[in-house]
C-alpha cells in the first residue's frame, strides 16, 4: 500500500487523477469544531485518497471496494452511528474523570499519591479523593472495575 512506482529507475508520485484533492480535505480536518464532522471530513479524505489511487491504477479494484464498503458502514448505518457515539462518549468521560483526577491514568501519573489502602489522589486536584482500581474488600460496591 502507497509508495511510489518504479519507471526506468525514477520513482514518481502515487494518485494524481483527482489533483490530490485529498490533500485539501486532510488540512480542514478540525476545522468544524465539532469531534463528528471532524471526523467525518478525516474519512472522507481518507475516501478520496483510496479512490484517487485506484482511478491513477496504485490500488487494485478489491483495495478501492473495501475502503468504500468500511465508510459506508460508518457513516451510513444505524450500527456506525452507535459505536460512533459511544467512542464520543467514553473519550468525553474519560476527559472528566481526568479532570477530577479519576481517570485510570491518574494512578500510573507520578502525582497520583497513595492517601490510605483503598483511596489517593492527584497532588495538583483538591478535594479529589479517588477509590483505586484494583479490587478492594472493603469497598467493594465503589470499585472502579
Amino acid at each position: 500500500m502507497g509508495g511510489g512506482k518504479e519507471i526506468g529507475g525514477d520513482e514518481r508520485m502515487s494518485g494524481g487523477s483527482l489533483n490530490y484533492f485529498y490533500c485539501q480535505l486532510q488540512d480542514h480536518v478540525g476545522d468544524f469544531g465539532d469531534k463528528e464532522l471532524d471526523e467525518l471530513v478525516k474519512d472522507f479524505a481518507e475516501l478520496f485518497h483510496d479512490r484517487e489511487w485506484y482511478l491513477s491504477a496504485d490500488y487494485g479494484e478489491g483495495t478501492w471496494n473495501e475502503a468504500r464498503d468500511a465508510f459506508k458502514e460508518k457513516w451510513f448505518t444505524e450500527h456506525g452511528r452507535q459505536e460512533r457515539i459511544e467512542k464520543y462518549l467514553a473519550e468525553i468521560g474519560e476527559e472528566v474523570r481526568a479532570m477530577f483526577g479519576m481517570s485510570k491514568k491518574c494512578q500510573t501519573c507520578k502525582h497520583w499519591k497513595r492517601e490510605s489502602e483503598c483511596y489517593g489522589k492527584c497532588e495538583f486536584i483538591s478535594g479529589c479523593l479517588m477509590h483505586r482500581s484494583e479490587s478492594c474488600e472493603k469497598h467493594e460496591e465503589v470499585r472502579d472495575d
